[in-house]
């Protein structure tokens, strides 16, 4: 799974960054101890999709929602990641992992699921459109350096 997010978030935004800022963040956030410790948790489960052969084509993680929401509401929880094997992406792979996840949410009382998602990734942004996400707030999003601006999504 480590090295399908680091491959998914290369394709969609290498060009994006300088080399120092892109190792920078991958080395932060799916570095092998920081990747074992956020896998590990009870709190944060994993979907993944395979295919007939067992091959990892997707994942999604979840938690609690720790984006910058004011107010927070009780319970609230957020999709971490959603990735799919960059080139087979529009397979249906990624509309599956969602459905899992909104189960998640819906045995946990459905309570506000929120993700964060680039502000210039118009095609994510119309991914989460179409399952009843709309757009709630904005944050700094550090990568290296470099400071993007990312939308808060939520779903009720």
């Amino acid at each position: 799974m480590r090295e399908l997010g680091i491959a998914s978030f290369v394709a969609a935004f290498e060009n994006l960054y300088s080399p120092e800022d892109l190792d920078a963040f991958l080395s932060e956030n799916y570095g092998l101890e920081t990747w074992q410790h956020q896998a590990s948790q009870p709190d944060r489960p994993i979907w993944v999709a395979t295919t007939s052969d067992g091959d990892l084509v997707g994942y999604a993680q979840a938690s609690p929602c720790d984006l910058p929401v004011d107010p927070m509401p009780e319970g609230a929880l957020q999709l971490r990641r959603l990735y799919v094997r960059p080139d087979i992406l529009s397979a249906g792979i990624g509309a599956a992992l969602m459905l899992r996840v909104f189960e998640w949410v819906e045995v946990a009382g459905r309570p506000p699921l929120f993700l964060g998602v680039w502000s210039g990734n118009d095609r994510a942004q119309r991914f989460y459109s179409r399952y009843r996400f709309s757009k709630v707030g904005e944050y700094d999003f550090p990568v290296g350096a470099q400071v993007d601006r990312e939308f808060i999504f939520r779903r009720d």
